[in-house]
């Protein structure tokens, strides 16, 4: 099954090795975008300035399947539409993928099994989405939310948005294989599938992605000042501080918690994918949780 992965990235060196790694032996093509959007752009930024440069022309590519686009974009539409518009002609499936998501290999050859058994044209996910380190995930709203990663293509398959995420096809529709989704309940409760999201892991991280989210999509929906209201005092407490955080907003979200309801942690007792290296990610952890102290 050819299986091409894509990837928009800026500023997305935390475990971003780790991912490409990860689905490298599954992949057809690995088609990474890099660079700001608008955004990003009136702060001055024209590409990648945290290491996620050295990483990508470091990569380790025997099969030639990894192609690299450097690039400014308007929006994360466009920017997904770049490695769409360089997608080889044979690709079946699109998968996109985030720069912090790790998928154990086990569950990539589960989810090719289906796709090839059942003709799904679609896949979702149920995220472990890890917080402030490596041993809680956010429950909640963000448990209950599917990440729809992967979507039948054809030959001239275009991203319509990135929000939600919606191909759209110029073939006739009398070629196409009949809508048929894969859910992700259906996957984590059935299979066992679950997707390791470490998006609001790294203090860097997490302070890009707010500020970016509260000044230019969600301007309305999130915490004031998050930053250093939640995610500081809830990784540098101990646990009566932790639970403070929590209870205030019931849980760590960003969003505001009447706005989609709760989102608390919950402790993770299961096995990170192999990949992880968590005594090399939990250093990087601490020397950028130093800068903020």
């Amino acid at each position: 099954m050819k299986i091409t992965f894509g990837m928009i990235v800026f500023n997305g060196n935390q475990v971003i090795e780790e991912c490409i790694k990860s689905i490298y032996p599954f992949a057809h093509q690995i088609l990474i975008a890099e660079g700001p959007v608008q955004f990003w752009q009136d702060q001055g930024y024209r590409t990648s300035n945290d290491g996620t440069n050295d990483v990508l022309n470091q990569l380790y590519d025997p099969d030639h399947k990894i192609t690299i686009v450097h690039s400014q974009y308007k929006e994360k539409d466009d920017q997904c539409n770049m490695y769409m518009s360089i997608m080889k002609p044979d690709t079946e499936y699109i998968w996109n993928l985030d720069c912090d998501e790790i998928f154990k290999p086990e569950d990539v050859e589960k989810v090719i099994e289906l796709l090839q058994k059942e003709k799904y044209t679609s896949v979702g996910f149920k995220s472990l989405t890890f917080y402030g380190g490596f041993d809680r995930y956010l429950t909640g709203f963000e448990e209950g939310a599917e990440f729809l990663r992967i979507r039948k293509v054809y030959p001239g398959s275009r991203w319509a948005t990135h929000r939600p995420p919606t191909i759209a096809h110029v073939i006739d529709p009398s070629l196409q294989l009949p809508e048929k989704h894969l859910d992700f309940n259906n996957l984590a409760n059935n299979y066992g599938v679950r997707m390791y999201h470490y998006s609001y892991v790294f203090p860097d991280q997490v302070y890009n992605k707010l500020k970016y989210y509260r000044e230019s999509l969600n301007t309305h929906n999130c915490i004031d000042n998050y930053f250093k209201e939640v995610y500081l005092p809830w990784v540098t407490g101990d646990e009566s501080e932790k639970q403070k955080v929590e209870d205030k907003y019931n849980g760590v979200h960003e969003w505001l918690p009447h706005s989609r309801g709760p989102c608390r942690t919950a402790h993770f007792s299961g096995s990170h994918p192999e990949i992880i290296d968590l005594d090399k990610l939990k250093n990087k952890f601490n020397d950028q949780l130093e800068k903020y102290k």
